[in-house]
Order: structure tokens, then C-alpha cells, then sequence
């Protein structure tokens, strides 16, 4: 029997997403579980796995264009099979082909300003970008770039296949980053992400009841176990973000609720224990899932943290990770912020904020003592539970990273 592959659902604010390339090709064997494509969405280059076994009878879209979910994009069968007529029909009059990097406008000038290109060896390229580089034998490194911070586009390597004149003469200006700010008067369009980030974030704010619950936690054995796990493998650094996820995770285990969705039907508890770990991009911020982080011990999860910031910086997210966070962890820490409130993103119940490791005076048994605070807040969607149980939650955090001995059980 023919399978629709469709374009998924990648996040409950996605719309469409953009074929990027296929991995496998009419006529080749698939099996569940293979990959079989890369589509790009509002915040990453994701790959799709095959749910059925068969030979790829059809590939309903090119690469480069844009699909809205639930869109049939191919067919798997069997080699003897007719495939029916209706069969992989997909919207057609919803496709569009891929929309390049915005602009950023000023509003003095109306006008683009010239874009400096990214230093030869770091270059920046969108995925698309590479495919047709690729295609047209050229060398990436040599374009010219026109997006953000001189991110070459597939248009830049089109424009550099047809000569200078058929370059525009001002190309459009990057999008600001973190060393080079917008000037006064500017009007930034925001990226796909930032958008795609804008939405979710104020569904969350007015549909969500947050409430908000800070602990300060005493680090000072965590930090001195850290030292001590660095120094015994040396190839395997774990941060304290890394303890943060496993504290959690055994915390989960313990108080599901915090681990559950809100929906129509009543309180859905989640099967699996998949924390998510907020990433800054250029673009905006991902979160990808550690997946059953409650069965991965500490090294495994710094293993996995340490991939998933490395595929997070290259567009290489897989759907699961991408999708299937089931509770959040931001930390801004490393910026010396103290502590801070994270937003719910849906369909999650909750989410940790974390501060820095700070150097503070306790007062322990009548005397003042130093000590390592971190401050964790946790953010709670007050449909699913109440402060009690959130504090319950935050007690166990708080009891295990103060016993880090816990952490390695």
C-alpha cells in the first residue's frame, strides 16, 4: 500500500517549511527510520525520517521550495505497486519558492547599505547556498555574501554565476549582531526565527498563567565535583549546565507534573523525559531536546549537550530533537546575570531559568561563611499545578546539586 510522506509539524506555531535537498531519490530503497530529506523552518535545517519501509515511487516537490504542513511532498510503495492518481497531491497553489535573508532599513536613508563579506575560511552560507555552489562547481568561499553578516544566499551565488552586471549595485545590508548594533533610527525586519520566536512567545504570555519560583542554591561541592570530573576526563568537559539537566531530570522522575501539557482533554503527563536546551544563534534561539534525559547519566549528557550546540550552529537538528523538549533549561550564567524568568514555551508546563555561580557570605550553624550560590527560577504554568508543587520540584533541584554525589548515581 502507497504512504503520503507529508511536510511535518516541526514546533505548534509552523506554518510551511522549505524542501532543502533530498536524501534519498526516486527508486531507492527506504526503511523506517531513514532519512530521507532536509527541510529548513522558521529556526533550523531539520531532517525527516521515513515512518514506512518501501521504495521512494514519488518526490512530489523540488528542492528550494515551500510547502505548508501536511503538504504531501512524496510516496513510498512497493515496486510493483500503482501508485493512485490522487495519490501525493500536494498543494500546489500553496508552494513558493524560498525567501531569502530580510533586509535591515534605515529609516534617514530607505536605503541598503553594502554588505562586507564574512573572512575567507569562516564563511557563512545558507543551505540552499551550498546545494547550488555544489551543483555549479564553484567554491562557496569566493562569493560575495548579501545576508546577514555577509551570509551568502542562493541568490549571491546566482548573481555571481551571471557576472557583475547582473549584481545589484547597493546589495542589501546584514542584519545586526552582537558586535556590530543597529544605528539610532534604524527599522529592522526580523529574521524567520525572530519571528517565528515573537509569536510563540507572546501566545505563551497571554494564554499561559506563569507563575514564577526562585531558589538559591549552594554549589560549592557541584563546582568542586566539576573540577574534578574535568580533570579526570580531560575529553569530556562537563559544565554546570550539563549538572543543572541531570538535577532536573532526576527531579522529573520524581514530580511529572512539571513534565506535562495543558490541553483540551486535561493534563497530558509526557512518557518520555526530553529537556530542552535553550541555544543563542545569530537568527534568534533554539532549545533542542536532550531525549530521555532521565536515562542518560552526567558524561552522557555533556556528551549530548556538546553535539546538540555544535548541529544547533550548522542547521543540523534532527525533528525529535528539535520538537520533542519536554521542559526547558535557559541559563545565562555565563553573562553574570543573577538571576531572570523564563518564558513558557508551549506546549511545555515549565521551564528553569538559571543565574550564575556566584561567590557569596552564608550564614552556616551562626557563622558567615563563603559559598558558590546559583539562583534557579523556576517558570509554571498554573493550569497544571500550583506553587507548592513547584517548590516541591525546585527542593529536589536544589537537594540534589548540593549533593552533587546524587548526580552520579
Amino acid at each position: 500500500m502507497a504512504n503520503d510522506v507529508i511536510m511535518p509539524q516541526m514546533g505548534f506555531d509552523m506554518k510551511e517549511g522549505t524542501l532543502v535537498r533530498w536524501i534519498k531519490h526516486e527508486g531507492d530503497s527506504v526503511a523506517s527510520g531513514d532519512i530521507i530529506a532536509e527541510i529548513e523552518t522558521d529556526k533550523a535545517v531539520v531532517e525527516i525520517e521515513a515512518f514506512d519501509s518501501g521504495i521512494l515511487r514519488k518526490t512530489m516537490i523540488s528542492e528550494g521550495t515551500t510547502v505548508p504542513v501536511g503538504a504531501v511532498i512524496a510516496v513510498i510503495g512497493t515496486t510493483d505497486e500503482q501508485i493512485p492518481e490522487t495519490s501525493g497531491q500536494p498543494a500546489a497553489t500553496a508552494a513558493s519558492q524560498v525567501t531569502e535573508a530580510p533586509k535591515t532599513l534605515s529609516s534617514s536613508e530607505a536605503q541598503p547599505a553594502n554588505s562586507a563579506p564574512a573572512p575567507k575560511g569562516e564563511r557563512k552560507a545558507s543551505p540552499l547556498a551550498r546545494r547550488e555552489a555544489q551543483k555549479l562547481g564553484l567554491d562557496i568561499a569566493s562569493i560575495p555574501g548579501s545576508g546577514p553578516n555577509g551570509r551568502i544566499t542562493k541568490q549571491d551565488v546566482l548573481a555571481y554565476v551571471a557576472g557583475p552586471e547582473a549584481q545589484p549595485t547597493e546589495p542589501p545590508s546584514p542584519m545586526p549582531s552582537s558586535s556590530v548594533g543597529p544605528k539610532r533610527g534604524d527599522v529592522i525586519v526580523p529574521t524567520k526565527m525572530r519571528d517565528a520566536i515573537a509569536r510563540s512567545m507572546t501566545f505563551s504570555k497571554q494564554n499561559v498563567p506563569h507563575i514564577y519560583i526562585t531558589i538559591p542554591v549552594d554549589m560549592t561541592d557541584a563546582v568542586k565535583l566539576r573540577a574534578q570530573l574535568n580533570d579526570a576526563f580531560e575529553d569530556q568537559k562537563v559544565s554546570v549546565n550539563d549538572m543543572v539537566l541531570r538535577a532536573c531530570a532526576i527531579a522529573l522522575v520524581k514530580h511529572p507534573l512539571m513534565n506535562a501539557s495543558y490541553t483540551d482533554v486535561g493534563i497530558e503527563v509526557r512518557e518520555q523525559i526530553n529537556i530542552g536546551m535553550a541555544i543563542a544563534l545569530e537568527a534568534g534561539l533554539v532549545a533542542p531536546a536532550v531525549p530521555d534525559t532521565d536515562s542518560l547519566s552526567l558524561l552522557q549528557i555533556a556528551a549530548e549537550t556538546k553535539s546538540l550546540v555544535a548541529r544547533a550552529r550548522d542547521g543540523k537538528l534532527s525533528s525529535k530533537e528539535y520538537t520533542g523538549a519536554t521542559f526547558n533549561v535557559t541559563n545565562l550564567g555565563m553573562y553574570g546575570v543573577e538571576s531572570f524568568t523564563a518564558i513558557i514555551t508551549p506546549p511545555q508546563a515549565a521551564a528553569l531559568a538559571v543565574g550564575a555561580v556566584q561567590v557569596e557570605p552564608v550564614s552556616r550553624d551562626g557563622k558567615v561563611k563563603v559559598a558558590s550560590i546559583m539562583r534557579v527560577t523556576l517558570s509554571l504554568d498554573h493550569r497544571v499545578a500550583d506553587g507548592a508543587q513547584g517548590s516541591e520540584f525546585l527542593a529536589q533541584v536544589k537537594r540534589t546539586l548540593e549533593n552533587p554525589a546524587m548526580l552520579l548515581v
